[in-house]
């Protein structure tokens, strides 16, 4: 029997706190010319920010806004009568950056239920302001780490040339890795900026110091051709779990995502001829050349240390590493 391909709906998600510019970036959505000009879309506001979604703004962009002004009223209930009521092509969520983002993953089945002649297919992005970032990421890291946690896209917008995009993407891959992050700038010498790193990646031997561990971790994991096959100086734990090949261990260090309750062990494999004259989690300074490679261990391609020198070290004056 012939089996009707389901029409796709869009549903965009739009995080972010408030003026973190949600309603800006939905103004240039619908009305840019990529969006398919006679699709109508349906705007779920859930807070009024510092701009509005003013009539002529709308027509431009055929689309529609409805209201929700509180948590309980975000329902499926209330969803289905704005989809009745207007027959939207797509949808664009304006999310309360305030509520929490576990609900997202809910939204997403109350519309396959509700579009049940649709494929639902959704796209989370976080707005943040490079002006308040640093702010927030200090008062409210955890409410920032579960946005990014969530998103598939981070868009930095109100960039400077003072942004620091290094401390930006730290923050973010790191609890992220695989999210896209776009900057957006009024001054077009910011892009034309080069993104400078505290350690020489083209010196013969690339000396990492504790205080840039997170930052050449983030960037290592990311861009693997300025690694492969250098030699590097770090400092780190060891740790020897059983069941690792012969001449194996972890090393790496902890960092602290966002808060004190979610600190990860960040590590990768470290060969070297023998581990025996050091202890389970001690620091050692490690001078070895870097491959990339499938393990088993990884279960994919990943970073291996292949130790050169060993030397015991003292643990770093601050055990944890942050990045920003």
């Amino acid at each position: 029997m012939f089996d009707r391909k389901k029409k796709e709906m869009m549903v965009y998600v739009i995080m972010g706190f408030l003026e973190a510019g949600k309603t800006s970036l939905i103004h240039d959505l619908i009305t840019d010319d990529m969006f398919d000009a006679s699709s109508k879309t349906l705007i779920l506001a859930c807070e009024e920010g510092e701009e509005e979604y003013t009539q002529q703004i709308l027509e431009k962009g055929l689309a529609v806004c409805e209201y929700i002004e509180d948590e309980e009223s975000f329902n499926g209930k209330v969803i289905e009568k704005f989809l009745k009521k207007h027959r939207p092509d797509r949808i664009i969520i304006e999310y309360n950056g305030m509520w929490p983002v576990a609900h997202i993953p809910e939204i997403y089945d109350g519309f396959e239920e509700i579009c049940f002649d649709s494929e639902v297919i959704f796209q989370t992005i976080d707005v943040v302001n490079d002006e308040t970032f640093a702010l927030y990421m200090k008062n409210m890291p955890s409410m920032m780490v579960e946005h990014f946690k969530m998103a598939q896209m981070v868009i930095v917008n109100r960039c400077s040339l003072n942004t620091s995009k290094s401390a930006i993407r730290g923050s973010i891959k790191a609890v992220n890795p695989g999210v896209q992050i776009v900057y957006e700038s009024e001054d077009d010498a910011f892009y034309e900026m080069k993104e400078e790193l505290p350690f020489d990646i083209n010196a013969d031997v690339i000396e990492i110091t504790d205080g840039d561990f997170g930052l050449w971790y983030i960037d290592m994991t990311e861009h693997q051709e300025n690694y492969n096959g250098k030699t590097l100086k770090v400092t780190g734990m060891i740790q020897k779990p059983p069941g690792l090949p012969n001449g194996f261990a972890i090393f790496g260090r902890f960092a602290m995502t966002c808060c004190a309750d979610d600190v990860q062990y960040m590590g990768f494999l470290c060969k070297a001829d023998s581990w025996k004259e050091f202890k389970n989690q001690q620091y050692v300074t490690v001078t070895a050349r870097m491959e990339y490679k499938y393990m088993d261990e990884y279960g994919e391609e990943g970073p291996v240390f292949y130790a050169e020198e060993i030397v015991p070290s003292e643990k770093p004056e601050e055990e944890l590493v942050y990045f920003n």
